[in-house]
């Protein structure tokens, strides 16, 4: 679905009586409509295992698409469409908050509500000015770029064939490491190792890249 009908799903949503079959038929239809989009949003998870990070998400989208169906009058049309609000929530909230719990619940930290730290008035104007891009969309770029040619030139010694900047983009694009071990014919171990250590290597150029970006 383009952005154009995922706008008008939620419109349909809302101009509808709460809890009432007509919103809930919308929902589903917007839910379904965000999943099959292609479009949401793979958030940064620095430090993260594959499967760790597919763990977080998972949660993520869950308590997402939660919120949306309890709170979908609260999205305001003429700021922004529909995808975009959407990936603000999942990758500057509902990730994070994911990351917040499981390190809180293994150290004991009590966190304050989910409900107290959605966005406020402020987040909205800084988040949705034409100029503030996602961090998501520099990540992207950073890598697309490639402007040294460093993500290239880190290749796997056995298979020259695959380099650091093919991984990553790939795994943007929510490739799962069986596909691209299959697409490559590497074992997901090899895959995996690879993408973690370059990962690790080029942390510091990958934020200075970043940062240069968008500064």
């Amino acid at each position: 679905m383009d952005d154009e009908q995922l706008n008008q799903l939620a419109l349909d949503a809302q101009h509808t009586p709460p809890g009432s079959p007509a919103r809930q038929v919308a929902l589903t239809q917007l839910i379904n409509g965000l999943i099959n989009s292609g479009r949401l949003s793979y958030p940064p998870g620095p430090g993260l295992s594959p499967d760790r990070y597919q763990d977080y998400r998972s949660e993520a989208l869950q308590n997402l698409f939660y919120y949306i169906c309890q709170s979908i009058d609260k999205y305001d049309s003429e700021r922004a469409p529909v995808m975009r609000w959407v990936n603000v929530l999942l990758e500057r909230r509902f990730f994070k908050d994911v990351s917040y719990r499981r390190i809180s619940s293994q150290r004991n930290i009590i966190i304050e509500p989910l409900e107290e730290r959605l966005l406020s008035p402020s987040e909205w104007n800084l988040i949705f000015g034409e100029d503030q891009p996602f961090l998501s969309d520099l990540v992207r770029q950073c890598f697309e770029d490639d402007p040294d040619g460093v993500f290239r030139e880190c290749c796997l010694v056995t298979y020259p064939q695959v380099n650091f900047q093919i991984l990553v983009l790939r795994r943007l694009d929510g490739y799962q490491w069986q596909e691209i071990s299959e697409e490559f014919s590497v074992k997901v171990s090899t895959l995996s190792t690879f993408y973690q250590t370059c990962l690790r290597n080029l942390s510091p150029y990958i934020e200075s890249t970043i940062r240069d970006t968008n500064p």
